[in-house]
């Protein structure tokens, strides 16, 4: 427990520098779509390192000896990766004009999808459903138009225009991109994905907690908490690095530096 003692005890301060981070950019105004989009998705994963502190046992939200919540763990986990890997796509990768203004705009589509699908659920004016549908509609004719687009199989663009996808690369596609250790990722991935649903595999991993201890969970609690402190320490870093801001603090830079390395060099 000791080594995941420390780990916790790191990620707790990496979210920290990360919610000092997104304080420092309430209120401001930028007309470059990717560093105004960052600062959305640093916005999303504060809450997200949080959550995941509070199911953790030892960390500053709970006692060392509560019940450890492994599949809710796993579920934030996935979803920090997953946010940590799309904020790459569409605002960190070194791309041209064309490739950015196509993952924009299938942002801005997804988007205007996804908020016709909850509008209607809700039961919206139709007004106000009738105009997202027109800003919905003049996105998929561009859309349709682009070459990248035209390029990709045709199960991927149904998936994109039936707001299922909002890239054009998956999630190992991305981590590919990045240069990542595909066997690593895919691993820790399927360790995710296998205890957020209700898998036979997870089933017997809690049977096998309750009947031979809190071990493995731990074990791979260790594992995959590394994993997602190098994502969310490179998205820290890198945000950092567009909008030009330096660390407050020189153990702040320090433990961003160690764990945002740390991505690339674990295999």
């Amino acid at each position: 427990m000791s080594n995941l003692q420390e780990l916790i005890d790191d990620f707790d301060s990496i979210t920290e520098i990360a919610y000092d981070l997104s304080q420092q950019f309430d209120g401001i105004q930028t007309e470059d779509r990717r560093k105004k989009i960052s600062t959305h998705y640093l916005a999303k994963v504060v809450p997200e390192c949080i959550s995941l502190l509070r199911v953790l046992p030892g960390s500053r939200f709970t006692d060392s000896g509560e019940l450890f919540d492994f599949p809710s763990f796993c579920s934030i986990s996935r979803s920090l990766i997953e946010a940590a890997n799309l904020h790459w796509y569409y605002c960190i990768e070194s791309i041209d004009t064309e490739v950015s203004d196509f993952r924009l705009y299938l942002y801005d589509f997804h988007d205007e999808k996804s908020t016709i699908q909850i509008a209607k659920f809700i039961g919206a004016e139709e007004k106000g459903i009738d105009l997202l549908q027109e800003e919905c509609d003049r996105l998929k004719s561009i859309i349709k138009e682009n070459a990248k687009f035209k390029s990709l199989l045709p199960e991927v663009q149904r998936q994109i225009f039936k707001g299922r996808k909002c890239s054009d690369m998956n999630q190992t596609e991305i981590s590919d991109c990045r240069g990542l250790d595909l066997d690593t990722f895919n691993g820790i991935y399927k360790i995710l994905s296998t205890n957020t649903h209700s898998t036979p595999s997870a089933i017997s991993a809690i049977v096998h907690s309750r009947i031979h201890g809190k071990e493995l969970h731990e074990a791979l609690a260790g594992l995959v908490l590394s994993y997602v402190a190098s994502f969310i320490a490179d998205m820290v870093r890198t945000i950092g690095e567009i909008w030009c801001l330096e660390f407050a603090k020189e153990e702040s830079e320090e433990i961003i530096s160690l764990y945002s390395k740390g991505l690339c060099e674990i295999t």
